[in-house]
């Protein structure tokens, strides 16, 4: 408990939860991905299940920082698909093969820091 002279030096700040899943999905559509909006919300809704069921390790991190460099690796992947693809057939990527890369990004990032016991239950959350 501060006295009241240094109290009144203070000034009070309100501090707010992010939306990690409109962060998410702004992200994403910026990555350029067509169903973003679905993404985003898959994705937030794995990270908070990760936070809750697997063990609590130091060094694990379900944060907006991890959260940012899977989508800006999917992001990658998915360029890299697209060049790929212009260069066959030229067409745009379905829903489906943008998951698939969001999963890809997801145990690039994921997978080699977790534990065996929780490496087998995140991949059953990303089943």
């Amino acid at each position: 408990k501060l006295p009241d002279n240094l109290k009144q030096l203070f000034r009070p700040v309100a501090m707010s939860v992010p939306d990690n899943e409109l962060i998410a999905e702004v992200l994403l559509f910026a990555e350029g991905f067509l169903s973003a909006k679905r993404l985003g919300k898959k994705i937030v809704t794995l990270f908070l299940l990760s936070k809750q069921l697997l063990s609590p390790q130091q060094h694990y991190d379900w944060g907006l920082r991890a959260l940012k460099t899977i989508l800006t690796v999917s992001g990658q992947l998915l360029q890299a698909s697209v060049r790929e693809r212009q260069q066959s057939d030229g067409g745009r990527l379905s829903e489906e093969k943008e998951s698939v890369l969001l999963i890809k990004a997801t145990r690039i990032n994921t997978m080699s820091k977790l534990t065996f016991a929780d490496a087998r239950l995140f991949e059953g959350l990303l089943a």
